[in-house]
């Protein structure tokens, strides 16, 4: 068999749509990727506290710019930080995002509270709000993964592991994990044994007309 097939490694349950790359090059797409996110919950976090420092300011005054000043410059030092890969900046960042999830979620209980009570016209933005949610939720359990801490301050080497004939690498598109796959067998039903997420994506199911075994 020419060449080694463990130094390839691809996102499992990408259905052949993202090139073989090695490790190290799936975290810094997965962390770039992250860093973005990040960057957008810190500046929704920025707004609605300068929101808070708005009703507040005929109470407190120019006091009130506290409020939206200090979180601009945490978020604003944390994602540079992380952008960068610094240590330091790794569980803040996590921080960041989880709040963001949980004002993402509090939102979206509030928009389906409302659309229950008949106000269909929130039910675009409880939606939005519901993915958003489970978005940075999913971001914050990549920082649990022993990988991706190991990838934010080194370089993650491929593992060195001995393929069958048809098996591949593959990381977990939820936790990172690695696992040796075989892509022609994979299901809808096929779950990671780390993190018990599926492999495979409703919609790529769907798109390539899997069934569920």
């Amino acid at each position: 068999m020419a060449g080694n097939r463990g130094d390839d490694i691809v996102l499992a349950g990408s259905g052949g749509q993202r090139a073989s790359a090695t490790l190290s090059a799936i975290f810094d797409q997965t962390h770039r990727s992250t860093a973005l996110i990040l960057a957008i919950d810190s500046l929704i976090i920025v707004l609605i506290a300068w929101d808070f420092a708005s009703l507040s300011q005929q109470y407190i005054g120019r006091g009130a710019m506290l409020m939206w000043a200090i979180p601009l410059f945490i978020t604003t030092s944390t994602w540079f930080s992380y952008r960068s890969r610094r240590r330091w900046a790794y569980w803040p960042a996590a921080m960041i995002i989880a709040i963001a999830a949980v004002i993402f979620f509090l939102l979206f209980l509030a928009n389906l509270y409302a659309t229950l009570g008949g106000a269909a016209g929130g039910i675009l933005f409880m939606l939005i709000m519901g993915y958003a949610s489970f978005s940075s939720f999913q971001r914050v359990r990549y920082h649990f993964s022993p990988l991706y801490r190991k990838g934010y301050t080194t370089f993650v080497p491929t593992p060195e592991v001995e393929l069958e004939e048809g098996e591949m690498l593959a990381a977990c598109p939820s936790c990172m994990a690695v696992l040796a796959i075989r892509p022609d067998l994979l299901s809808p039903s096929d779950t990671c044994p780390h993190c018990h997420s599926p492999l495979v994506s409703k919609e790529l199911a769907k798109r390539h007309g899997w069934e569920e075994e």
